[in-house]
């Protein structure tokens, strides 16, 4: 196995988060130099367009192939996984998602206020052709645990759409300058399942064999539905109240709001769920490994969050230019919605590697109704008001998963709190201090920083402890922190 013959749930979650930390951190910093540039060579119009198409196209991926591959992941042990019957599957069910998604943009071309970005999304269907290769080598890597490989060329495809969409910006291509580049990051995975691996479909299929893939995938695609519902909703809804413009405006201190804190509980959820499913879900190890990927997401966002709110004006002006300056006053709510719901979307993957489907579609039927009331009630007082109703609703939704998590023994009411108490009570002692020193934001970082670090390791020394034993290098990180040798054992 690449990831390890022989390894242990730690060694093989220590390798899922040091592969996911180096690639997060290499795309952060890509990710930075893209925005600093493209923000001061595409309007504000131009990302609203986008944040529109994104949202529709992410609204199709959710009802495509993916969700029935996603039993791979669930085959527990070494069952044979049927790879063939899944590519018949899904090239039938992509074929169909690219004729939807074509007769959506014929029928968008009617729509006046949304016509502009009719001819994009004709264009845009390619993506789900390049999907189905490329998912294929995402799915098989993440069960052979190679996250080396995995990384590598999710890193290469990153690198060559960033180079190819500052290019476009120049050349004058507007919005294609942000949409084309995610047809050109999938392809380093079709290369690599085609012609290195040499994989080539049979197209064979047996509906005894895929049956239990066709069951497990219809019951997540009817709770991603009412994501899905709840996100073309509300994109639609935003376009229609803000205006592109304005839309582009809140695009983007929601979207600096999920660069800082919602992309890493994204990230280490596709490597932390590849072996979560290798456990025995009633086991011990299960509700330990859970324990653990819940507190360290929560002691990174919680703070993250909080120094971006405390240094919003500096951050945006630094990253966006004095264009979007309209952009601060959104920021601190939106990075408090973004680190709840990054909360959320761990538990929420425990939930499903657990096996509770079930429990997920309540979690995400509450969604979609939370959604629809901030919409209705929220909107129209308003960006601020209705960030502060989504910060809200995810706070409830973190009250319905952890509660749902509890009940069927995956949690318990300690592990929650050391997940949440000491981040909460640390970041608000760092702000406090920080804002008690006039002067540079620079001096300000430092201040929290020092602080938050300080009454972590002083106050809760024991669980901090206890993560950072899953940390790579965590022996000489236990001497650096001055904890116990013996700790590490």
């Amino acid at each position: 196995m690449p990831g390890g013959p022989g390894l242990d749930t730690a060694s093989r979650a220590r390798l899922a988060v040091a592969w996911a930390t180096g690639f997060q951190l290499f795309r952060d910093l890509v990710q930075f130099g893209l925005t600093v540039a493209l923000v001061r060579l595409l309007p504000a119009e131009v990302y609203g367009q986008f944040g529109f198409l994104t949202t529709l196209l992410g609204f199709f991926t959710l009802y495509s192939f993916r969700e029935f591959l996603g039993h791979t992941l669930q085959v527990r042990g070494d069952a044979p996984v049927h790879y063939q019957d899944h590519f018949t599957a899904g090239a039938a069910v992509q074929a169909a998602i690219v004729l939807l998604i074509n007769v959506a943009a014929l029928g968008l071309r009617w729509l006046p206020d949304y016509a502009p970005v009719a001819g994009v999304l004709h264009v845009m269907s390619l993506l789900f052709v390049v999907d189905l290769p490329a998912e294929f080598r995402v799915r098989m890597l993440e069960r052979e645990l190679d996250w080396r490989r995995l990384r590598l060329l999710q890193a290469v495809g990153f690198s060559v759409g960033g180079v190819m969409s500052v290019a476009l910006a120049l050349a004058g291509a507007g919005i294609y300058a942000l949409m084309l580049p995610m047809l050109v990051a999938p392809l380093p995975f079709v290369h690599d399942l085609l012609v290195r691996a040499r994989w080539r479909p049979t197209w064979s299929f047996s509906w005894q064999r895929f049956h239990p893939a066709w069951a497990f995938g219809w019951t997540r695609i009817g709770t991603v539905s009412l994501v899905a519902v709840a996100s073309v909703v509300e994109s639609s809804w935003l376009a229609g109240v803000f205006g592109f413009a304005l839309l582009g405006i809140f695009g983007r201190a929601t979207g600096l709001a999920q660069l800082l804190c919602g992309r890493i509980a994204g990230l280490l959820s596709l490597s932390i769920y590849p072996v979560l499913t290798r456990l025995d879900r009633e086991g011990d190890a299960f509700k330990r490994a859970g324990a653990m990927y819940l507190r360290s997401i929560g002691w990174v966002v919680v703070p993250l969050a909080a120094l971006t709110a405390l240094l919003a004006s500096p951050i945006v002006r630094v990253i966006y230019g004095p264009a979007w300056v309209e952009a601060i006053p959104l920021v601190p709510l939106a990075v408090a919605a973004a680190a709840i719901a990054a909360i959320v979307q761990t538990a929420y993957t425990l939930l499903l590697a657990s096996g509770r489907q079930r429990a997920c579609l309540a979690a995400d039927g509450w969604r979609l109704a939370g959604t629809l009331m901030a919409l209705v009630a929220a909107l129209p007082a308003g960006p601020l008001v209705y960030l502060a109703s989504i910060c809200a609703l995810h706070a409830v939704s973190l009250g319905i998963v952890m509660t749902l998590l509890r009940h069927a023994g995956t949690l318990s009411g300690k592990a929650v709190w050391l997940a949440l108490g000491p981040p909460v009570a640390c970041a608000t002692l760092g702000l406090a201090a920080a804002r008690l020193v006039p002067g540079h934001a620079a001096v300000q970082a430092i201040v929290f920083a020092a602080v938050y670090g300080v009454t972590v390791r002083g106050l809760f020394a024991t669980p901090f402890a206890e993560l950072v034993r899953y940390l790579p290098q965590s022996r000489r990180l236990y001497r650096w922190l001055r904890f116990s040798p013996a700790a590490t054992a």
